[in-house]
């Protein structure tokens, strides 16, 4: 019998050992990233089956010639550099009469009526409007446009400094079917004068309806007599910030015109004497804008209201000396407003509930720094004009009480505040 200790591991009651595992590899971390490729992701490490074939996302010839007959001229010239498949649609497109109706160009008028003739070919005969953006207007332009593009029915050539009275001529005299003219910001443009107009319009005039003058701050009152004179189909208006535009030139708005909308906001020389002569306009006159108009008072704006009772837009904006009176008069006589600016007038709790109660077709109210008004005028206006839908009562005295009254009766009512403590 062995004396020898056991070896055998469990047989004399011993406690088995597990053996150590392997150690590991010290990898350092740049080791491990370089294992890893860069465009590895969740993607690489899931199985997505086998790969699925790729679709076919062309498009026909037919749904692109559809989406690309939405695009302007300008914008299709532009795609046709992309490759020579869209170039053969564009041809195709600009052969069709289609596509010029309307064309947005840029550079100088000249180059860009030669540029545009020359592609339009057969099809300058349909284009109808024609707009640029900040353009430098010669009278040999002018008359480019109007020999090559004599079907133009809107034309805006907004912003050009360069454009005058000379250049302004061959498009109201060459141009037969022209209805909407905007020259905003045409600083040195006026009308041209009506006996050079008179020899070459003889018996016709033309069909304009709507004019935009805003920024022209070189119109005069013979400019805008002839302006007149030349339009007698005139329906729009816009003279905002026309600063030599007087009475002495509104006074003949009623007798060549019967215009629905008319803006002489910043004409700081209109006065009640004027807005005498407009109220001449009677009952085609549906929007009027005197906004900072400083010199027009509760006496003109009374005899105002008493003729053209159809009024629905009035912005006096700015006319410090109109009070309860002449809001007063509006309210009565001008039953079928819907938007009323007020701003930065001597209105007061009066004449706010006298509003309310003869106007409760309100849509629109704006007593933007009105130092009179109160929660009592406020609380009758949610009352009565529960159709408000905008309400600006910014830098006044209104407190919490008016604020929940239109919350209250006005449920659509947006309203503009500069008190935190209504939020």
């Amino acid at each position: 019998m062995s004396t020898g200790s056991c070896s055998g591991p469990g047989i004399c009651g011993g406690a088995r050992r597990r053996p150590p595992p392997p150690p590991e590899p010290a990898l350092s971390l740049a080791a491990d990233l370089s294992e890893l490729s860069l465009d590895q992701g969740y993607h690489t490490l899931a199985d997505c089956g086998p790969p699925r074939r790729r679709r076919d996302n062309s498009l026909s010839d037919t749904l692109w010639m559809k989406i690309l007959s939405y695009l302007e001229v300008s914008d299709l010239c532009r795609m046709s550099r992309v490759c020579r498949r869209w170039s053969r649609f564009v041809n195709r497109l600009l052969a069709r009469p289609e596509p010029w109706r309307r064309i947005r160009a840029a550079g100088p008028l000249e180059i860009a009526a030669r540029c545009a003739g020359a592609r339009a070919g057969l099809c300058a005969g349909s284009v109808r409007e024609w707009r640029m953006k900040n353009t430098a207007v010669s009278v040999a332009g002018a008359q480019l446009v109007a020999a090559s593009f004599r079907n133009l029915t809107h034309l805006a050539l907004t912003g050009s400094t360069s454009m005058d009275a000379r250049s302004l001529a061959p498009l109201i005299t060459d141009l037969m079917d022209l209805r909407h003219l905007d020259l905003t910001g045409c600083l040195n443009v006026d009308w041209p004068e009506w006996a050079w107009l008179e020899s070459r319009l003889a018996a016709r005039r033309p069909p304009v309806e709507y004019i935009d003058l805003t920024d022209c701050s070189s119109v005069s009152d013979a400019g805008l007599c002839a302006l007149l004179h030349t339009c007698p189909s005139l329906q729009y208006l816009y003279l905002r910030r026309c600063t030599l535009v007087t009475d002495a030139g509104v006074r003949w708005v009623p007798s060549y015109c019967a215009l629905k909308e008319l803006s002489m906001s910043d004409c700081t020389g209109v006065t009640d004497f004027g807005l005498y002569e407009l109220a001449k306009l009677g009952q085609a006159l549906r929007y009027l804008s005197v906004a900072k108009c400083s010199q027009v008072s509760d006496s003109g704006i009374r005899t105002l209201a008493r003729r053209c009772y159809k009024l629905r837009y009035l912005n006096a904006r700015g006319c410090g000396a109109l009070g309860d009176d002449g809001v007063e008069a509006i309210a009565r006589g001008c039953s079928r407003l819907r938007a009323l600016d007020l701003g930065a007038t001597d209105v007061s709790e009066n004449g706010l509930q006298i509003l309310a109660r003869c106007c409760p077709n309100l849509k629109k109210l704006a007593l933007r720094g009105c130092e009179l008004v109160g929660d009592d005028g406020l609380e009758a206006v949610a009352y009565y004009c529960r159709g408000l839908t905008q309400l600006n009562i910014q830098d006044t005295p209104v407190t919490l009480r008016g604020y929940r009254a239109v919350k209250k009766y006005c449920k659509r009512c947006v309203i503009e505040h500069t008190n935190p403590g209504f939020c």
